[in-house]
């Protein structure tokens, strides 16, 4: 069973930072799951929320920011004076530093300039050696379109919090690596529906060490945890 780390290690070090991750991955974790947005002159960037308050020393929308103002600023202070200093890291930033450390599930959050978004994705992961260790995910069946027309080779997951109704058509429609669904939807006939159709299952978000090992009992593929220190309690 893959695990996922969410946004990091988010349990122990600010979500989205580089330390974040590296708690993960010295933790085992083989995949951070972390999220995707523009800033206001076109890079992608990790955070999670459309606004700066919660998760940084800044405000305003993340979209109305540049790069060199959005890593000037703290994306660690809130959680603890620990990290301090902790920066949000670019999506380049983030892919050379985890270069033969982990794999990424990039998940796609920018819904008002998602053609941008996409079209410097396409950009950045046109070489098909560039897509090892990256799996892109949206509950947005629209962005999943998108990413496959500018990255045939792209693997990508569909994140279902509500239902899972329309699986087999979009997975017709764009050719689904994994299903994402929330932990409440899990069942054993998902399970082995989603594997009927040669889908992976990962899923989010578990933080009780006794769900983990139902949910591996069940046979999913991956979970995704804020801990991963639950993974071996």
């Amino acid at each position: 069973m893959k695990r996922f780390a969410h946004r990091g290690a988010s349990a122990l070090a600010p979500e989205n930072t580089l330390a974040a991750f590296q708690k993960a991955v010295d933790l085992g974790c083989e995949w951070i799951e972390t999220d995707l947005r523009l800033t206001s002159d076109g890079f992608p960037v990790l955070i999670h929320d459309e606004t700066l308050e919660r998760t940084t020393s800044g405000a305003g929308r993340v979209g109305d920011i540049t790069l060199g103002r959005l890593l000037a600023l703290d994306a660690g202070g809130w959680f603890s004076r620990n990290f301090r200093g902790e920066r949000v890291p670019s999506l380049e930033e983030a892919l050379q530093w985890g270069r033969h450390r982990c794999s990424f599930n990039l998940e796609i959050k920018e819904e008002e300039r998602i053609d941008q978004l996409v079209s410097h994705l396409g950009r950045r992961f046109r070489k098909h050696q560039a897509l090892d260790g990256i799996l892109f995910s949206s509950f947005h069946a629209g962005a999943l379109r998108r990413i496959r027309a500018a990255i045939p080779s792209a693997r990508l997951g569909w994140l279902a919090s509500k239902h899972t109704r329309g699986l087999s058509a979009l997975n017709r429609a764009v050719g689904l690596a994994a299903l994402h669904p929330k932990e409440r939807l899990v069942t054993r006939r998902l399970i082995r529906r989603c594997h009927r159709l040669g889908l992976a299952t990962h899923v989010w978000v578990v933080n009780r060490p006794r769900r983990i090992r139902e949910m591996e009992q069940l046979g999913v593929d991956g979970v995704m945890t804020d801990d991963p220190r639950l993974f071996d309690p």
